[in-house]
């Protein structure tokens, strides 16, 4: 049975065992886990943490069992065990009225979760993600491609995995452009709000590495 907070496990043994100073009660107070938290965690002696995960519907037609197979895993190779495992609790969102986002508060507030996974659309995760910051929650974006996410100012607990943000996407593209020497480019772009956002992106990432866009036809 883990008697003490699990991140302790990694501190220095001085720390634990000398007599604590002022500053070492100011940082433990900042970084231990509540009473209230550690009860949420703890299930008969084991460290059991909830991750809420937002999906949509008909996105993802496998999700809880693909996310089943990715904690398996995770117990097959040790990194789970006796003493620490995860719940992952799966929901819907990303519908017509930002129903992930009711859904994150009920999973915080009610279900205890303590970090999140999604939502799947870019939609939703910027005010999910802005809750998480708010609630200190650590939350994955796993199809967040949108250039706003990457302000670590309003999303401080944000880490994104998807392979096709458009922050990514200009940085290649302007990669490619420098290497042949094309340094003035016109922009041709749909209309919509999807479509001001990546061009804005690239827009931004031109005027960083010297490429002059001269012309946009929308």
């Amino acid at each position: 049975m883990l008697s003490y907070p699990l991140f302790l496990l990694i501190l220095p043994s001085t720390v634990i065992t000398q007599s604590s100073t002022s500053s070492q009660d100011k940082f433990l107070s900042t970084v231990a886990p509540s009473k209230s938290t550690l009860d949420d965690i703890t299930q008969n002696g084991k460290i059991v943490i909830k991750l809420g995960h937002i999906g949509a519907i008909n996105a993802l037609r496998n999700d809880e069992r693909l996310l089943g197979i990715s904690r398996k895993s995770l117990h097959k190779e040790g990194i789970l065990g006796d003493d620490l495992d995860i719940e992952i609790i799966s929901q819907n969102g990303c519908g017509d009225s930002y129903e992930g986002v009711a859904v994150a508060a009920d999973m915080y507030h009610l279900q205890k979760v303590k970090a999140f996974i999604g939502p799947y659309c870019n939609a939703e995760i910027d005010a999910v993600a802005r809750m998480a910051a708010f609630w200190n929650l650590p939350i994955i974006g796993y199809m967040a491609a949108s250039s706003a996410l990457a302000d670590k100012r309003a999303y401080k607990t944000l880490a994104r995995i998807s392979t096709r943000s458009t922050n990514s996407i200009a940085e290649a593209t302007c990669a490619l452009l420098k290497h042949y020497r094309w340094n003035k480019v016109a922009i041709v772009t749909n209309v919509g709000a999807v479509a001001y956002d990546r061009t804005v992106a690239f827009e931004e990432v031109f005027h960083i590495r010297g490429v002059q866009v001269i012309k946009k036809v929308e």
